[in-house]
Order: C-alpha cells, then sequence, then structure tokens
C-alpha cells in the first residue's frame, strides 16, 4: 500500500543525538515531500521551538502537532488548526501540586513557557535542551488558565508518585503521560498525539492505513497505535518496543530512512 502521510516525533526520533536531524534522514524527507507524502510534525514541544527545525529541515507543507496533541499548526501561514487546551480548574491544581511537592512545573500559553522561577536549574537545563526562551511569571497572576499542557520536571521516581497524586486529585479527568524519565506531562483527559493524529488525518481525507508514524517515548504509544505502521525506534526502552509491531534502527542511525526504505 502506498504510504501518504508519516508522523514523526521530534526528540529521540527525527533529531540525533546532537539535537539535529541527519543530512540522509533531511534529504529523504524531502524527496517524500516532493512525491506528494504528508509530513507531519508530532511533538511535545511549543510551536515556536519547532518551527527553527521545520526551517532546517526544508519542509514546505507540513503540519505539526504541538503540545502531545493538545494544538495542531498549519507550518504554511503558521495557523492554528485545531486546539484541545486542558482545562483551567486543572491547570489551577496543577500549581497547588506543584507548590505543595516543591516539584518544578513549566506552564505554557499562547505558546511562551511560563515558570515561577527562571533561575531554578530545571528551567536551564529545559530551554537548553529545546532553544526556548522561558518568561517568569507568578502562576496567581494569569487571567485565563486554560492552558495546552502543563509539564513537572523531576527525577522519575518522585514523578511517578506525583503522577499518583495528580489522578487522584483531578479524579482521573486527566492525561497523564511521560516524554522523558524526567518530563511528566499533564494534558486535557481527551489530548494525546494519536487522537490528534486521527483528526488531523481525517481532515486530510488519509486513513490510518496509508499513514506510517516514528516515535520513542511513551508520550508516543498512542500515535503509534492508532496508525498501521507504528514504529519504535531503536533507542527506545525494550519493554515499549515489545507492545509495537514494528521497530527500526536508532534516531543516530537514520532509522526512518532504513524502515522506510525497508518496507516501501
Amino acid at each position: 500500500m502506498k504510504i501518504k502521510a508519516i508522523a514523526l516525533d521530534m526528540d529521540g526520533t527525527l533529531l540525533t543525538s546532537n539535537h539535529h536531524p541527519s543530512e540522509r534522514t533531511k534529504n529523504f524527507l524531502l524527496e517524500l515531500e516532493k512525491k506528494g507524502v504528508i509530513i507531519i510534525i508530532a511533538t511535545g514541544r511549543a510551536y515556536y521551538s519547532t518551527i527553527p527545525l521545520i526551517k532546517e529541515i526544508g519542509l514546505k507543507n507540513g503540519f505539526v502537532i504541538c503540545y502531545n496533541g493538545a494544538n495542531v499548526f498549519d507550518s504554511k501561514d503558521n495557523s492554528v488548526v485545531f486546539q484541545g487546551n486542558l482545562q483551567g480548574e486543572y491547570v489551577k491544581k496543577m500549581i497547588e501540586i506543584s507548590r505543595e511537592t516543591k516539584t518544578h512545573l513549566n506552564l505554557y500559553q499562547n505558546d511562551k513557557l511560563y515558570c515561577e522561577n527562571i533561575n531554578r536549574k530545571e528551567v536551564e537545563f529545559y530551554c537548553k535542551k529545546c532553544n526556548i526562551h522561558a518568561h517568569e511569571k507568578n502562576f496567581d497572576t494569569f487571567e485565563d488558565y486554560n492552558m495546552p499542557k502543563n509539564l513537572f520536571i523531576a527525577p522519575y521516581e518522585k514523578l511517578l508518585e506525583l503522577e499518583k497524586i495528580i489522578l487522584e486529585r483531578t479524579d482521573n479527568n486527566v492525561h497523564t503521560t511521560f516524554s522523558s524519565k524526567i518530563f511528566l506531562e499533564v494534558l486535557n483527559k481527551k489530548t494525546n498525539k494519536g487522537e490528534t493524529l486521527k483528526w488531523l488525518l481525517n481532515n486530510l481525507n488519509i486513513s490510518v492505513d496509508e499513514t506510517c508514524a516514528f516515535g520513542d517515548a511513551e508520550n508516543d504509544f498512542e500515535m503509534l497505535k492508532v496508525v498501521k505502521y507504528g514504529v519504535a525506534m531503536g533507542n527506545s526502552q525494550e519493554d515499549f518496543k515489545k507492545r509495537l509491531n514494528y521497530s527500526t534502527l536508532s534516531n543516530d542511525e537514520d532509522g526512518i530512512v532504513e524502515f522506510l526504505k525497508k518496507y516501501f
């Protein structure tokens, strides 16, 4: 079957360990785009930290799923074509939990990152990794608390305990996912990369059977399961790979290219 769309996670998937796509992968994706394949970026990142990498690759007609599915942008004109924000009542609960447990929290609104203390080491690490700038703000001063996602940064063991608290305090009315061992994301209950990708494909008149998706972490799982060809990168955890039908080489070995050349 012909593949009409390819959905790509960024960190650990499209990007190598040096946080840039390889020349081979860039050239391969551009060739696919010329042949009419829709390239969809699906990331937990904000849109403005994703755009420089889309420009680096040179993609012209792509869609970008940001915030793990909360927003979709059309990169041709930077317009927002979908929003599924976390409701304000739950964002306020995340602020309370962050303060009670002394756990760092990122908030996102209007494609900007906000932190209560930008001098924390977590902020420096995150901003360097994602190549973005943080704005310092008292979390009690937002006029609108509806936001695409909340992100907690802490050691994995602490985040596991925090996740239990979050789900208990919200009566399981939010969606939680790990984008890495130290990043716990909290989103709208109905929001994840898989559901949003399915919505986007439907609007593009492309079936999930005509789509291939690549990812490496837990926040990619729903996306990889919703399409016919969901592929775990070689750098994924072994238990993650075992839950999927396909796997490939790592992000440092052009795993995306190798899989597509082998199967299609």
